[in-house]
């Protein structure tokens, strides 16, 4: 291979050319192939990225209806919640309650009197102060009642003391057969009533 010869105008040209193509080729890949492939490569980051989410998307899918599901299930254990725990105290259903289990028990009422409310951080006790006579039987059978409520309930302050007409009882008891009252009772019957929340 010989020597350029620089004095020769067909050989400057040639070289100007040359620089010059090889200059336009690395405009063309610096500001036109290059960009193009960087934008070809973040797309398709992007679909795949958007294919991976649809997949997920996918996947969950045949979950709408037992979402769905759980969503009216959930709906229906609220509202069973709220009537454990209403906003206000329905003071004449508790008087239901308590005189219905009262009459079935068989126990003898001698007072029932609403004692107040006393709040609580999430909750507000409302307590009844109750007082029966009653066989033991009877009384058993009236608190497990009182536990089969469908809110809840607790009882305090429970005092048992012997019936004052106890003889009595038992002598009418042997005569017509009849279970005699043995014991007064008395105790706080507690209810609960959910707290709103300030808003």
């Amino acid at each position: 291979m010989g020597n350029i010869d620089f004095k020769d105008k067909k050989n400057i040209y040639a070289i100007v050319v040359v620089l010059l193509l090889l200059a336009a080729g690395y405009c063309l890949y610096s500001y036109v192939w290059d960009p193009f492939v960087q934008d070809r490569d973040r797309l398709e980051r992007e679909r795949d990225a958007a294919q991976s989410e649809l997949d997920k998307i996918n996947a969950k899918k045949h979950r709408i209806a037992e979402l769905e599901l759980q969503l009216v299930q959930a709906e229906k254990d609220f509202e069973k919640l709220k009537e454990m725990f209403p906003e206000e105290e329905k003071v004449p259903l508790r008087l239901q309650d308590l005189y219905a289990v009262l009459r079935s028990s068989g126990v003898q009422i001698q007072r029932f009197n609403p004692e107040g409310s006393s709040p609580k951080e999430h909750y507000v006790e409302n307590r009844y102060s109750i007082a029966v006579n009653s066989g033991y039987h009877m009384l058993g059978y009236l608190f497990a009642e009182i536990a089969n409520f469908n809110y809840p309930t607790a009882i305090t302050n429970l005092r048992l003391n012997r019936y004052s007409g106890i003889a009595a009882e038992l002598q009418k008891a042997e005569t017509h057969g009849w279970t005699p009252i043995t014991v007064s009772v008395s105790f706080n019957l507690t209810t609960y009533t959910s707290k709103k929340v300030a808003q």
